[in-house]
C-alpha cells in the first residue's frame, strides 16, 4: 500500500523586509509586516492554518493561481482584507508601492475547530469589514505591547473574528446586510472571479447565473439591485479595465489586446473603448506614456 505524502506548505514573499513583529498566544500568531518592493513583488503562499491577512498600505492588485485556479483582484482601502481556509495555495503576483505594510494573523487549527462546528472552506478576497478592521487595529496595538492579558485578548479577538470569518464562509455580507433581493457579498466576490477568469471567452447569463445559483431571471433583478448596472455593462467594465492595463503596461497590438480582453476584433474593441472612455485606445495609450 502506497503510503500517503506529507502536505507541502509553502512561504515565499518577493521584497525586502524592512521591519516585523511577531507576537503568539495560544489561539493565533499575529504578524505585523513592511516589505519594500516596488512594482511587483511575488508571492507564493500555502499554511495549515486559516489565515487573515490585512492589507493597510502599498497594495494595488493581486494575480496568481488560488489552488490551481487562475485570478485576479484589485484591492483598496475599502476593500483590503483577505481570508484563506487552511491549506489554500496562492501563486502569483502583487503590484505593490515602495512600501507595503500588511498584517497576517494564523489562526490555530486546534482552536478553530473547538469553536466552529463547520469548517471554513471558502477564500474570500478583496473585501471590506469594518468589524474586522476595528479588532485588526486594536490586535495590532496590543501586539506592538504585549503583557500578561495580551492571552485573554487575543482568545476573545479570535473567538469574535472567527464568527465574523464563519459568517463570510456562508455567504453574509461583510460590511452591511444585502439589499432586498439583492447578492450576498460572497456570491458577487465568486461572479467576479468568474469574469475575470474568462473574460477572453463569451460569458452567458446563463453561466453568470449558474454562478450564483439562480434563475436568469431573479439573477438579473438582484445583480442590478447590488451592483447598480446590468451584468452586461458589468462585464464590459471590466474588459475595458483589464484593456486599459495592457494597453499601458504592454506593447502588444490592439488586435491582441482585443481579443485577450474577450472583444470579437479590433475595430469592435476600439469603438467600444471610445463609447466609454471618450478617447481611442491608441489615443489612450500614448496619454499613459507622455
Amino acid at each position: 500500500m502506497e503510503e500517503a505524502r506529507p502536505e507541502r506548505f509553502v512561504r515565499e514573499v518577493g521584497g525586502e523586509l524592512v521591519s516585523s513583529v511577531i507576537a503568539r498566544s495560544e489561539p493565533i500568531r499575529v504578524e505585523l509586516l513592511s516589505r519594500t518592493s516596488r512594482p511587483r513583488m511575488n508571492w507564493h503562499f500555502r499554511q495549515p492554518e486559516l489565515t487573515l491577512f490585512w492589507f493597510r498600505n502599498g497594495c494595488s492588485r493581486l494575480q496568481a493561481t488560488i489552488n490551481g485556479r487562475p485570478v485576479e483582484y484589485e484591492f483598496s482601502r475599502a476593500a483590503n482584507l483577505a481570508l484563506f481556509p487552511a491549506g489554500t495555495e496562492i501563486e502569483g503576483e502583487w503590484s505593490v508601492g515602495p512600501a507595503f505594510d500588511y498584517v497576517v494573523v494564523f489562526l490555530d487549527p486546534k482552536f478553530v475547530q473547538s469553536r466552529l462546528n463547520g469548517l471554513i472552506e471558502t477564500p474570500a478576497i478583496a473585501f471590506g469589514h469594518d468589524q474586522l478592521c476595528r479588532g485588526l487595529s486594536e490586535l495590532c496595538l496590543e501586539a506592538t505591547t504585549p503583557d500578561n492579558l495580551f492571552d485573554l485578548f487575543a482568545e476573545g479577538w479570535a473567538s469574535q473574528a472567527l464568527a465574523h470569518m464563519a459568517r463570510l464562509s456562508r455567504g453574509a455580507e461583510p460590511a452591511k446586510a444585502p439589499s432586498r433581493g439583492g447578492l450576498p457579498a460572497l456570491k458577487l466576490r465568486r461572479i467576479e472571479a468568474f469574469v475575470r477568469a474568462n473574460l477572453g471567452e463569451t460569458i452567458s447569463l446563463s453561466a453568470l447565473s449558474d454562478v450564483a445559483g439562480l434563475s436568469k431571471r431573479h439573477f438579473l433583478r438582484a445583480f442590478q439591485e447590488s451592483m447598480g448596472t446590468s451584468p452586461h455593462r458589468y462585464v464590459l467594465g471590466l474588459r475595458i479595465e483589464v484593456a486599459k492595463r495592457r494597453l499601458s503596461d504592454t506593447d502588444e497590438s490592439l488586435t491582441s489586446i482585443a481579443l485577450a480582453s474577450g472583444f470579437s476584433h479590433a475595430q469592435h474593441f476600439s469603438s467600444t473603448f471610445r463609447q466609454v472612455t471618450g478617447v481611442s485606445p491608441s489615443v489612450f495609450r500614448q496619454q499613459g506614456r507622455a
